[in-house]
């Protein structure tokens, strides 16, 4: 290398490293100086933080008061629309019992009763005519004239019954269409139940899910907290390490700038010593 390209070099190496000292030097009073500003405000951004995640706890437990508050309404519910299940199952049982007690029963002894009417009416006519004939021979003395003859008055008791027997039997259609109506009104109650047992589902697994946020907010709130409280001392580590750092530059540059002058200076020196030998 000649002579002048060392001289440009070890110039250029000087200014260099007096920008990179200066520089370094800058670096090092802002580290100090703005090490408290930053300090305040990354404990303002951490306060803001844990406010934000207090406030989010805070949500949380309404929600969860709310859910719990739900979760005992629907277990009411459900407890309300299994006993009303067993009541719409009972009254079906007693509609259905009716339904054959009237159905059967009633219209059949009804129907037994004007067999038996009517077989009575037949006797009954018969005594009649008897008596009739007998209350026409002068030397029995026997009087029988009524106004109204037994056998009819069997005979309108059976017709009375021929009404109710039609009641009865429009009584068992409309008690076989409610138990129809009743069984449909039990599945529609047993969807609701299963309904029920969904929101419960669902509801156990928002608690689960709302305790699992809150134990994460409560971690990341200690932490916060921690950070906090150990944030002066953290800024100060990182201030001492980059205060080394830059002095460890400081020092590095310090040596090259001496390297460049030295060699600004042995190459005056060689510059001189001919002009000496003159």
């Amino acid at each position: 290398m000649s002579q002048g390209s060392r001289k440009v070099l070890a110039i250029l190496t000087v200014c260099l490293t007096a920008l990179g000292i200066l520089l370094s030097i800058f670096m090092l009073v802002q580290v100090w100086r703005n090490r408290q500003t930053v300090t305040d405000k990354l404990q303002a951004t951490l306060e803001q933080s844990s406010n934000i995640l207090h406030t989010t706890d805070e949500g949380l437990d309404v929600i969860d008061r709310v859910i719990s508050n739900v979760y005992t309404s629907t277990i009411y519910l459900d407890e309300a629309t299994q006993a009303f299940s067993q009541t719409v199952q009972s009254t079906s049982s007693f509609l259905d019992s009716a339904d054959t007690f009237i159905g059967e029963n009633l219209v059949t002894t009804i129907t037994n009763t004007q067999a038996a009417l009517d077989s009575a009416q037949a006797s009954a006519k018969v005594i009649d005519n008897i008596l009739v004939a007998l209350s026409r021979i002068p030397l029995i003395g026997i009087d029988y004239n009524p106004t109204l003859p037994l056998n009819i008055t069997l005979g309108k008791v059976s017709t009375s019954l021929d009404p109710l027997q039609g009641t009865l039997k429009n009584f068992q259609t409309d008690l076989a269409t409610t138990q129809e109506n009743m069984q449909v009104f039990t599945t529609q109650i047993s969807a609701l139940d299963k309904n029920i047992i969904a929101i419960d589902k669902n509801l156990r697994q928002a608690q689960t899910t709302i305790d699992s946020y809150r134990s994460q907010l409560s971690t990341l709130k200690s932490w916060i907290d921690r950070a906090i409280n150990n944030l002066p001392v953290w800024i100060n580590t990182i201030s001492w390490i980059l205060t080394i750092i830059i002095l460890w530059l400081v020092i590095v540059q310090i040596t090259i700038m001496l390297q460049g002058i030295s060699l600004l200076t042995t190459d005056h020196i060689r510059q001189e010593m001919p002009t000496e030998k003159l």
